[in-house]
């Protein structure tokens, strides 16, 4: 489990009261002082992964209790996801799955039990790696275009495919080989892609994605005289509404 710890002191006031202002309240939200822990289910954030974020907000060394309390994720390019937070323990969770790498800025905020104004609680950065797969001897990571896909679309796939380090890391990328992909729809029609090596170890397809649910890349790569294959699970929307929070895709975080 990863843990962020950040303190927030002399909170700002987010949005416009959603009653009357507990104006005679002592404790005025811009007077808070709260602690915000971040958890995260997995040691290594990975796109097409849902991840399960715990959320602990302590003031006064006690947990501060919310009425309703939500999670912004913004990443560069892509409109901004609201996630509600439900009570969990002491703190609050959400299952989130990313679809695109690089780094996600999380942003809590909260309407605290005895106030009417929502506040900022704290905010965090997490890194998400594309999700690979250890194949034979070497070490494929799945990229689509669009990530998220959506129901109807025809996206790219590219297998980017490395060598794989004696400590279990990527190297550089392998060309010239000889790659599969099939493809299994939630209602199990299989269909064989036309893979195309675009360049040193990147070998892409295209598929229509007719319908949601999550779908099942499979990649085989000739290894001396053997296929040696992986699973990948692709999750496909209805809508940039549909976060994917119900698609689980079954795998271990790894990619298997």
């Amino acid at each position: 489990m990863i843990r962020f710890v950040g303190v927030a002191t002399g909170l700002a006031l987010a949005v416009a009261a959603l009653g009357c202002a507990d104006w005679d309240n002592p404790t005025a939200l811009s007077e808070l002082q709260t602690e915000t822990e971040f958890e995260l289910s997995a040691s290594r954030v990975e796109t097409f992964e849902e991840v399960e974020i715990h959320v602990h907000v302590n003031e006064g060394g006690g947990p501060l209790g919310m009425r309703r309390a939500e999670l912004e994720i913004e990443h560069e390019g892509s409109p901004v996801r609201i996630v509600e937070l439900t009570p969990e323990g002491d703190g609050y969770a959400a299952h989130v799955t990313f679809f695109e790498p690089g780094e996600h800025h999380l942003h809590l905020h909260g309407m605290p039990e005895g106030h009417h104004l929502m506040a900022e609680m704290g905010d965090r950065e997490i890194d998400v790696h594309r999700r690979h797969q250890v194949i034979g001897p070497y070490w494929v990571e799945l990229e689509l275009d669009p990530a998220p896909v959506l129901e109807g679309q025809t996206a790219h796939i590219h297998a980017l495919v490395y060598e794989l380090l004696g400590d279990g890391t990527a190297g550089n990328p392998v060309g010239g080989l000889e790659v599969e992909m099939e493809i299994h729809s939630p209602d199990a029609v299989e269909s064989l892609l036309s893979v195309v090596e675009e360049g040193a170890g990147e070998y892409e397809a295209e598929f229509t994605f007719a319908g949601a649910g999550v779908y099942e890349l499979h990649v085989e790569i000739l290894v001396g005289a053997e296929h040696v294959g992986g699973e990948f699970h692709i999750p496909v929307l209805t809508s940039l509404d549909d976060t994917g929070e119900d698609h689980n895709d079954g795998g271990d975080g790894h990619g298997h």
